[in-house]
Formats: structure tokens, sequence, C-alpha cells
């Protein structure tokens, strides 16, 4: 499978891209889909005829998941967003997603069940984006009734929620005192609020706002100012839940089960387990989904006894995130996400061969030396996007990322050893605290030094 998992993803790639400027029909694509299907199976032992045409089948396959994904069903909600539509629609269904309280206001996912008009009702399907002046203590999985105006959602939210519902008062939300969704889910959201109080509760607003950020994946209270300094440093993107985040939790886990003894191979699910409610916990955007994705299969291939690489695991990792949402491939966290890690699998190995760093002899230079290629490699893959989307180019983000990615690593250890030490060790919980004050007094301080260094950033 050497490379050719890399190929499929292109070709995968392409097909989206080519139904997203071109419009043809589902039917077409859904016929030539089946009859390359069928050639495959019938040229299956003929070398190249079969290769050329599974090429065409994948990117086929491509083309009719973005199209797929653009059909909705018959009873889904959307069909009753009309324009300047004034009636009022009583909907019956559950919260779907954690509440976000702000400012006096709640915002939450609602999945629809069923929906009424006057005497009319119907089965319905779909997401609905809420927001409710109503002051009631909502909760992910409870059942209610909402009674409003349905209206088209922002384009933020397109592809994520079908309508838009906005609510004034309390009387036009019932609860029904019933509760549905996964309990997994609920753990995760469980989890997430008590670390969110522990961090509130332990340190000051600043650290807790950082540690909200760095380990839960809610960034909304970061001053603007710290947010601007990472920009200009290149390095805003450790508040950016990803790779090193679920390494870190990988590890974590994974010793925590060895300490306690079990068994190697029932380690490997629970490391797995960690790593999915880790993801459902950091809101599962599209760097922690590729991360854990990656991650399992990385685990599958180690329980299986195969031998994984990091190129087929980022592969897969597109292609389940792909099939799963095709419009993600035109979403700029999906593009830095992949485009990072595949800067480091495919650029790394060759500057690495070119600079011929093996032959230091010092371990320690050696080592500076790698993590200085490591951090080009994702550089060089990343600065175009980062310089199309945001107007900016950070060359010194090549070596603050040196210096900020352990420290992130430490933040991140310490954020989990304060919240189990809270509740396991509270005999510790000064000396983490105290820690963690102090790693994000070095990380805002070593940010700030590398966005004031000359010609460290450009705005185009």
């Amino acid at each position: 499978m050497k490379n050719v998992l890399g190929y499929f993803v292109i070709l995968f790639c392409m097909g989206i891209i080519c139904v997203y400027l071109f419009k043809v029909s589902f039917p077409v694509f859904y016929i030539i889909a089946l009859i390359l299907a069928l050639s495959c199976v019938l040229l299956i032992n003929k070398g190249l005829s079969f290769e050329v045409t599974l090429c065409a089948l994948i990117f086929t396959l491509g083309a009719l998941c973005l199209k797929n994904s653009y059909t909705t069903p018959r009873s889904g909600i959307s069909q009753y967003v009309r324009y300047k539509n004034d009636a009022v629609y009583a909907i019956k269904g559950f919260i779907n997603s954690r509440p976000v309280f702000k400012e006096g206001s709640v915002s939450f996912a609602f999945r629809a069940e069923e929906i009424q008009s006057g005497d009319n009702g119907h089965k319905t399907c779909g997401d609905i984006l809420v927001y409710s002046k109503a002051q009631n203590k909502l909760f992910y999985g409870e059942e209610l009734i909402l009674f409003g105006r349905l209206q088209k959602p922002f384009r933020l939210f397109k592809g994520k929620a079908q309508a838009l519902m906005r609510i004034k008062n309390s009387s036009a939300l019932v609860k029904l005192n019933t509760n549905k969704g996964s309990v997994f889910k609920k753990l995760a959201f469980y989890l997430k609020d008590s670390t969110e109080s522990i961090f509130k509760r332990c340190l000051s607003p600043l650290a807790a706002n950082i540690n909200n950020a760095m380990i839960l994946g809610e960034k909304k209270g970061i001053p603007r100012v710290v947010y601007d300094s990472m920009v200009k440093s290149g390095t805003v993107h450790i508040m950016v839940v990803s790779g090193f985040h679920v390494g870190v939790i990988a590890f974590i886990s994974g010793i925590s089960f060895k300490i306690l003894r079990i068994p190697r191979k029932i380690r490997y699910f629970g490391v797995m387990f960690c790593l999915v409610l880790y993801c459902f916990i950091a809101n599962a955007s599209t760097p922690v989904v590729r991360s854990t994705v990656m991650g399992a299969f990385l685990i599958i291939g180690c329980f299986l006894q195969r031998e994984t690489s990091l190129k087929d695991s980022l592969s897969l990792a597109a292609l389940f995130i792909l099939v799963v949402n095709p419009r993600d491939l035109f979403s700029v966290s999906f593009q830095l996400s992949f485009a990072s890690v595949a800067a480091i699998a495919y650029l790394y190995p060759c500057l690495k061969a070119l600079s011929k760093v093996e032959k230091l002899r010092i371990g320690f230079l050696r080592g500076i030396a790698n993590g200085l290629l490591v951090s080009f490699s994702a550089w060089l893959g990343t600065v175009g996007l980062i310089a199309y989307y945001f107007k900016i180019i950070s060359p010194v983000a090549i070596l603050a990322n040196l210096f900020i990615i352990p420290l992130a690593s430490l933040l991140i250890l310490s954020g989990l050893s304060l919240a189990i030490a809270s509740v396991f060790l509270p005999v510790l919980l000064e000396a983490f605290i105290s820690f963690n004050e102090l790693v994000v007094f070095l990380l805002l301080r070593l940010s700030s030094f590398f966005s004031e260094i000359p010609f460290a950033y450009r705005y185009l």
C-alpha cells in the first residue's frame, strides 16, 4: 500500500472539486459509478486496464459523495424554510449539542423529529441552530418543543444546520422532562464541564482561558492581544486542538493503563476509547478528528502487529473525513490541518536527506536540527494557505515553534494533571497550579518576544 492511498485521496478530492466547479446531475454520476464498479470486477486481473478503471471509479465516487451531500430528504427541516415566511411552527426534538451560554442567551443545535403548523403535523429530520433568550437551564439530550419561525442559517453554519430559529421568551420553549442522545456524548460533555469549572476555580482568569483553549478547544475567552501576538509569531495553531494534543492524551492514557497493569491488547482499546472521548470533549473539530482517526489506525496496526506509516494513516484519515462530509475539503481548518501533516510526512524526509543532519555527532545539536527541519516543513506546507486566507506571512514561526511546542506540551500535561489532582490528589493541587501558571507566563512571554523580532511577520 506504499503511497497508493495518497494517490486515491488525490483522485477522490479531484472528483469533489469537479462537482464543486461544474454542474452535473446526480443520476449521471450514479450510473457512471455503477458501470465503473462492474468494470473493475471484470478487469480485476487485467493489470493496467484495472488500475485505470479503479482510478476513474475513485474519482467518480468523490464526485458522487459531494453531489449526495447536496441532496436533502423530502421530510428534512430545510423544506420548511421559505423566503419571507411568517408561519410559526411547533417543533419537537432534542438538544443535539452542548448548549453554549453567553451574555444572557444560549445557543445549541436542535435535532428536529416532528413539525406542526396549524393542524398539520409531519415527521421531519435535520438540525436547527437555536438562539434563545429564555432563561432556562438546558442540557444535551433534553427533549423540547420549540415554537417560532424558521430562517435560513448563517453562511458560517452552512452544511451543519439546515435552519435557524430565534426564541425570545420562555413560553416558546417547553421541556418534556425526557432525555435522549448518546450516553457517550453525555459523558464527554460532563467531563468537559467539570474540567472547565476546575480551571475556573483554581487558575487565574487568563491561565484558565488558555487552558480551556488548548485542552478543551474553547477559544472564546482568549484576549485579542494574546491571539494577535500568536498570529504574528506563527504559533496560534497551538490554540487549536490537533495532533500533538491527541498524542499527549494517548501518552497519558497509555501510561495510566500500564501502571494499572492492564493487559497490552486491552490497553490498546482503552487508549482508543480515551482518544474518541477526547475528540468529543474538544468539539470534534476537523484537526482533532483527523488526529483521532490517524491515532486509531496506528493503534489498530499495533494491535494487529502490522507495520503502519504516517502517510497511510494520514490518507485513511482524509478519506474517512471526506466520505462523512466531502464539503470539509473547502474548509480552512481541513486544508491547514492536512497540509501541515502532509508536509511533515513528505517534505521532512527529503529535507533531512539533503541537509545530512544525521551526520552531526552531538546528539543535542542533531535533535535541534531535526526540530527545525520539522518546523520548516510544516511552515512550507501551510505558508501559502495562511497567506491566502489570513493575509500574513510569519517566517519567525520556524524558530518560534521550536520553543513554543514543547511548552505547549508541558501546559497540556500540567493542565490535565491539575484536573486529575483536584479529584484524586488534592495535596498536590497547589504544585500543579503554580507550575501551570508559570508555563502560561513563559508561553505568552515567548510568543510576544518572537512577534516583536524585526521582520518576524508581514501583512500582505
